[in-house]
């Protein structure tokens, strides 16, 4: 993951298209998150901006995190206790471990659209969208 490259080939449009259309269909709330800074470690970073992007306040506890920091060539996916009670941190695993190969090629969109669907459909598996859901977090790639 080449930092600049990664900031300046990353569509957001496509990406938060991507998260809108998963979000139709469930409760749950999926963010994207790219760091300036370069961590020692992307899953303690990741940790931090989940809180502070208060994705721990959702409903039914079952946001999800999509975690970059391109300067330190690290990323993390993590999900509240809502969601990782339903899948398991194997689930969590797989899903990096699919992302990794897309973003060591530089398919950096892709790569974000194609977790963002994979965590969309064990969303949308374990909390549909009920008539009463609610948009808790904004959809939009935040830096």
């Amino acid at each position: 993951m080449k930092p600049q490259e990664f900031l300046s080939e990353l569509n957001d449009a496509r990406v938060v298209a991507a998260i809108a259309t998963v979000e139709q269909q469930t409760s749950g709330e999926i963010r994207v998150f790219v760091d300036n800074l370069s961590p020692a470690n992307a899953l303690t970073e990741a940790t931090k901006q989940f809180e502070c992007l208060g994705m721990t306040k959702t409903r039914d506890r079952n946001a999800v995190l999509i975690y970059f920091a391109p300067r330190a060539q690290q990323f993390a996916v993590i999900g509240d206790e809502g969601i990782h009670a339903k899948c398991g941190q194997n689930f969590w695993e797989g899903i990096a471990a699919e992302m990794s190969p897309l973003l060591k090629s530089g398919k950096f969109t892709e790569a974000v659209i194609h977790t963002v669907e994979a965590i969309g459909k064990v969303l949308i598996a374990h909390f549909p969208r009920r008539p009463d859901d609610t948009n808790e977090l904004p959809d939009a790639v935040a830096r």
